[in-house]
C-alpha cells in the first residue's frame, strides 16, 4: 500500500518536472502550445527562450572570398576618400565666396562712371548734385530707391527715376520728366505755379508760361507746396478740374491749350487756343470730347482759322457758335 502510493506521488512529481511546472504554473500561452506538443511526444527538455532573430548575411561576412572582401574594402576607401573630398571642396567654396564678398564690399566695385539719361528741364549737374550716389562709392552697396526718392523730391520736374548697375563700375541714372505740366496763374497776376499732371507744385516763379503748358483757369489757390499735390480753395471745381485734366493725359489731347470749371454744370476745355469746348457736366466726357473732335474736323475742312465755342454737352445736337 505504501508502495503504490509513493510510486504515485514519483509519478507527479516527474510530471510536474517535465513540465517545468513544479509549483503549479502554466507556461506562458506564447509557449504553452508547442511545449504541449513536445511533451505529448515524451520530450523532457524544452528551450522555453523566445526564438532568437535570424542575422541577414552581410556582405563581410566570413563567406565572402577573399576577392570580394578585396573588393568591398576598396570600395570602401572609395567612399571615405569622395566624402573627405566633398567636405575639403564645400570649405575650400566657402572660403572663396567669403574672400569675394569681403573684397566686393571693400575694394572691388569702386564706382568710376555716372551716365545720366533722359533729362532736358534738368542738366548733369543738376541731377548729380541731389543725386546721393558718389563716384568711389561702392556699387553692390548703394541704396537706388533711395537715391531715387531723392532725385524726385528735390528735382519736381522728374516724374521718375530708374536707377541701375552696370558691372564693374558704372551707375546708370535714367529720368523721365513729367510729360505734361499744367500751370494756374496766381492772385498777383505776376508769378505762375506749375503742376505736373497728378497736380504735384513743380515751381513758383514769374515770367511767363512756357510753350506747351496747359493753363487751369478759374482756379484759386489754397496752398502750394513745392514737391507736395497743389490746393484749391473751391474743393468741387478741384475735383472737376483733376477730371478734366485725367482725359487730356488718357486721350493724350496734345492740343488742349487750357482746362477750367465754373460749376457741376458746366466744365470746359480750350482747344488751340481757339476753339472752347462746352462739355456740360462731368458725365461721359470722354464721349464728348470725342464728339466736340470730331466737330474740330469738320470746322478745320472749311476754317482752319475759326474761332468760337464747340457746344458738347450731350443732351443737345453738336454746334459751332463763332466768336
Amino acid at each position: 500500500m505504501k508502495k503504490n502510493q509513493k510510486s504515485k506521488q514519483n509519478q507527479k512529481t516527474n510530471a510536474s518536472e517535465r513540465t517545468g511546472n513544479s509549483y503549479g504554473l502554466e507556461p506562458p500561452k506564447l509557449y504553452r502550445k508547442n511545449y504541449e506538443h513536445s511533451f505529448a511526444k515524451g520530450e523532457a527538455n524544452i528551450d522555453l527562450e523566445p526564438p532568437k532573430r535570424r542575422n541577414t548575411p552581410r556582405q563581410d561576412d566570413e563567406s565572402l572570398t577573399p576577392a570580394q572582401r578585396r573588393k568591398l574594402q576598396n570600395k570602401k576607401r572609395k567612399m571615405s576618400k569622395l566624402k573627405r573630398k566633398i567636405i575639403l571642396y564645400t570649405a575650400l567654396s566657402l572660403v572663396i565666396i567669403a574672400i569675394f564678398v569681403v573684397l566686393s564690399l571693400t575694394v572691388l566695385f569702386k564706382i568710376n562712371t555716372i551716365t545720366i539719361k533722359g533729362n532736358e528741364v534738368y542738366d548733369k549737374k543738376q541731377i548729380l548734385a541731389v543725386l546721393p550716389i558718389q563716384k568711389e562709392d561702392n556699387l553692390i552697396l548703394i541704396d537706388k530707391e533711395g537715391a531715387a526718392n531723392k532725385v524726385k523730391e528735390n528735382l519736381p520736374y522728374i516724374y521718375e527715376v530708374e536707377i541701375n548697375r552696370k558691372l564693374p563700375s558704372t551707375v546708370v541714372v535714367t529720368v523721365k520728366e513729367t510729360p505734361r505740366v499744367y500751370y494756374i496763374k496766381n492772385a498777383d497776376k505776376k508769378t505762375y505755379t506749375f503742376l505736373d499732371d497728378n497736380f504735384k507744385v513743380l515751381e513758383n516763379k514769374a515770367g511767363s508760361a512756357f510753350e506747351g503748358a496747359i493753363e487751369i483757369k478759374n482756379a484759386e489757390i489754397e496752398s502750394a507746396v513745392i514737391g507736395q499735390e497743389v490746393v484749391l480753395k473751391n474743393k468741387k471745381t478741384e475735383e472737376n478740374i483733376k477730371l478734366l485734366a485725367n482725359e487730356v493725359n488718357k486721350l493724350n489731347l496734345e492740343k488742349i491749350t487750357a482746362i477750367y470749371s465754373k460749376d457741376i454744370n458746366n466744365n470746359y476745355m480750350v482747344y488751340d487756343s481757339r476753339l472752347t469746348f462746352k462739355l456740360g457736366n462731368i458725365d461721359n466726357l470722354d464721349n464728348k470730347i470725342y464728339s466736340a473732335l470730331s466737330a474740330v474736323e469738320k470746322l478745320n475742312e472749311t476754317n482752319p482759322n475759326a474761332k468760337g465755342t464747340i457746344t458738347a454737352t450731350g443732351d443737345k445736337q453738336i454746334y459751332f457758335t463763332a466768336e
